[in-house]
Order: structure tokens, then C-alpha cells, then sequence
């Protein structure tokens, strides 16, 4: 082998080479899913609605059926509630304030830290929700017709809004 044609083959391999470190990088970015947050946290969510649902079925109150620009708050407010446990935003205003003013509005949040099983943490939650009078009454209110779900993952704690309205 020639100096000419071993500086070709290690161009050729550095190309090659640079090639596949830029193809494991990308793959490692674009399959770096947490599946727990991607997949369970439907569970989670789905179980929450059920929950509620049957909660008021139980009290003689219509379900709430699911609304996407309440879970697009949400999904806001998980998020915030997950760096400051407050009902109240980081601008000051009130989480409930997203929503129309022309409307009933409501906000439960609940976390919970330590469990990857959604099954699990949507129990625990529930219960802990039933268990404080406001949650319950916003759970149970007759005026409520929709509701927006989402959770947040964060290491191993779990934050969740609930938004109300009709």
C-alpha cells in the first residue's frame, strides 16, 4: 500500500467514521424516549378521567367529556405546578384564569413522587383528591361539562392539572 492510497482509505474511513458517530448521535436524540411519559402517562391520564367519571356518575352528575383546549392548559399549568406547587402562575394570575371568563371554571393539581406505575399513582392520587373538600367539589359540580388532563414527568415525580369548565 501506497502513502497515497493509505491517506485515501483513512479519509474514506474518516468519513465514514464521522458519518456513523453523527448517525449513533441522532439515533440516541430521536429514541431517547422516556416510555413512561410517553406511553403510561396516557394510562395515568385516561384512569384520572375514568375515576372522575365514575366519581360523578356515583353523585348523580353527568360525566365531563374530554376538551382539547383544556388540555392544552393543562398542560401549561402541569408544567408550571411542577416547578412552583401553586395554583397560582409564575405572572401571579391564577391557573383558573386561562379559562374563558364566560365560563365555570376549576383547577385541581396532585403529584406524587417515587412510582412508575401509572396505575398505582393515579390511585393514590384520586383518593388523596376525593379526600380534601375543595377537589371533591370540583370534581363533583353539576355546571362542569369538560375537562383537560395532562401530566408532567420530572425525574421520578408526577404533577397533574386537571381543568374544569362547561
Amino acid at each position: 500500500m501506497t502513502f497515497e492510497s493509505l491517506d485515501i482509505f483513512l479519509r474514506k474511513w474518516g468519513t465514514i467514521m464521522k458519518r456513523l458517530f453523527f448517525s449513533v448521535i441522532l439515533f440516541t436524540v430521536l429514541f431517547s424516549v422516556d416510555v413512561f411519559a410517553a406511553v403510561d402517562i396516557n394510562v395515568l391520564n385516561n384512569r384520572m378521567l375514568s375515576y372522575i367519571n365514575e366519581l360523578r356518575v356515583s353523585t348523580g352528575v353527568d360525566v365531563l367529556t374530554l376538551d382539547h383546549d383544556l388540555i392544552a392548559i393543562a398542560d401549561i399549568r402541569s408544567k408550571e405546578a411542577s416547578t412552583d406547587w401553586s395554583h397560582t402562575r409564575p405572572n401571579g394570575q391564577q391557573g383558573v384564569e386561562l379559562i374563558s371568563s364566560d365560563k365555570w371554571k376549576g383547577e385541581n393539581l396532585s403529584r406524587i413522587k417515587g412510582t412508575e406505575d401509572p396505575k398505582k399513582a393515579a390511585d393514590v392520587m384520586f383518593d388523596d383528591l376525593v379526600a380534601s373538600p375543595t377537589h371533591y367539589d370540583n370534581m363533583v359540580f353539576g355546571d362542569f361539562t369538560k375537562i383537560g388532563i395532562s401530566s408532567y414527568v420530572e425525574d421520578d415525580r408526577i404533577t397533574v392539572a386537571y381543568m374544569f369548565s362547561n
